[in-house]
């Protein structure tokens, strides 16, 4: 990433050295040229003879203020650029000692802490730095520029590698970082900011990490739309949904902001946590909301089955007879239709009940010719219906003909098999 030039700094070009107030120390005059060479070096980009005037004035007027520090920084990581491996070395002490004198001569605060940390995570000196960087960002308001919360995160990461952090911090830095980066939607970088501190400290979050952090903030998502929206996106994004807070969480947020889809998805939550009727309830709001005919077909069957698996083969019939009217090929449909007849028993004898197989085998076999995805289970079904067939000796007994017409006690039109 490149090195984003931090205002300040930038602003040097156009100073004027009599604006600059400061202690000119016990040289005055010696003071006010050495500033004012260093300063139109640095104007004109002369990097090399800039610095050679800024190191005399920091000699003569070292308390003159601290924008002097911060010139002599941004002055000495352009040097850098380009030196030999024995000059950087250099520089980077010289960086480092101009960072701390400044802090030492006219104190510290989120912005000269920001900068410093970030350059000592660049130099290599990472447990420092984020000693450094986590001092600002305690102070800094969710002010944290995008580019810190790059370098920051990376430094958490090597540190986590290298064992000199556990992740029970990293989560709850990462927590920390987003709401920055929140506060900061929509300004240049802070994406990216969002991609690193996915990439670097997503790792550590594990259910068992994360779930402790969310827990502090649940209450407050419970009725704070935006918390809750970012807390929900952070418990999906780590795939920490099988948990009464996550449940909890969208069973609001979907009631406060009622979809088809939202619906549906609380339905297949219930439904795959064994919570039938809890499914059903969210499957009917969705097929209430939904204007897609397909998924609505789609939800009516589903409806249908985990009411068929209840017990409840008249509403289960209902579903599937309002699926067919969206797409009378719905071979699912008929094979919940062929599961409801055979699951009858209306009939006053043995044969009446063995009977209603032929009927129920019509269904699959319908199933079976008009639905290709469904040909398999139709096969199945058609084979356990002929299995419950009456004998022939019974068939016989009731004077009937392989063929003949036949309607079963429970009202539907066969031939006898």
């Amino acid at each position: 990433m490149k090195r984003i030039v931090v205002t300040a700094f930038i602003s040097i070009a156009s100073l004027s050295l009599f604006a600059q107030t400061g202690n000119l120390g016990d040289n005055p005059e010696e003071c006010k040229k050495n500033l004012s060479l260093y300063t139109d070096y640095l104007t004109q980009k002369v990097y090399k003879d800039a610095y050679k005037f800024w190191v005399e004035a920091v000699k003569v007027c070292p308390e003159y203020n601290a924008n002097l520090y911060d010139n002599g920084i941004y002055i000495m990581n352009k040097l850098k650029k380009g030196a030999s491996a024995e000059r950087q070395n250099s520089l980077s002490d010289s960086i480092v000692w101009a960072y701390e004198q400044s802090i030492k001569l006219f104190g510290d605060n989120p912005k000269i802490n920001e900068n410093y940390g970030a350059d000592l995570i660049k130099l290599g000196k990472i447990s420092k730095g984020v000693e450094v960087m986590k001092k600002s960002i305690d102070s800094a308001n969710g002010q944290t520029r995008a580019s810190s919360i790059y370098y920051y995160s990376n430094a958490l990461a090597v540190l986590k590698n290298k064992e000199k952090m556990d992740c029970e911090v990293l989560v709850n830095e990462y927590d920390r970082l987003s709401t920055i980066i929140s506060m900061n939607e929509g300004q240049n970088g802070y994406d990216k900011a969002q991609d690193a501190v996915d990439k670097f400290l997503g790792p550590c979050l594990t259910c068992d990490k994360l779930l402790p952090v969310i827990e502090k903030k649940f209450e407050q998502a419970k009725t704070d739309d935006n918390l809750r929206s970012k807390v929900l996106n952070t418990l999906k994004k780590r795939e920490c949904t099988d948990n009464e807070m996550f449940k909890t969480l969208i069973v609001i947020d979907v009631e406060k902001n009622p979809s088809a889809e939202g619906y549906e998805g609380l339905a297949q939550m219930y439904l795959q946590e064994g919570s039938n009727s809890k499914a059903i309830t969210y499957y009917d709001k969705a097929i209430d909301m939904t204007e897609d005919a397909a998924k609505k077909e789609s939800m009516l069957i589903n409806t249908a089955k985990i009411l068929l698996s209840k017990g409840n083969r008249s509403k289960a019939g209902d579903y599937a007879n309002e699926a067919l009217k969206l797409n009378s090929s719905n071979g699912d449909a008929y094979l919940i239709k062929a599961s409801i007849i055979a699951s009858s028993a209306c009939g006053t004898s043995r044969f009446d009940d063995q009977a209603i197989n032929w009927a129920a085998y019509d269904m699959a076999a319908k199933a079976k010719s008009l639905d290709s995805s469904v040909a398999s289970q139709a096969s199945k079904d058609m084979s356990r219906y002929q299995a419950r067939f009456p004998e022939k000796g019974d068939v016989f007994a009731q004077g009937l003909q392989t063929g003949q017409a036949y309607k079963t006690c429970n009202g539907y039109s066969t031939t006898v098999k």
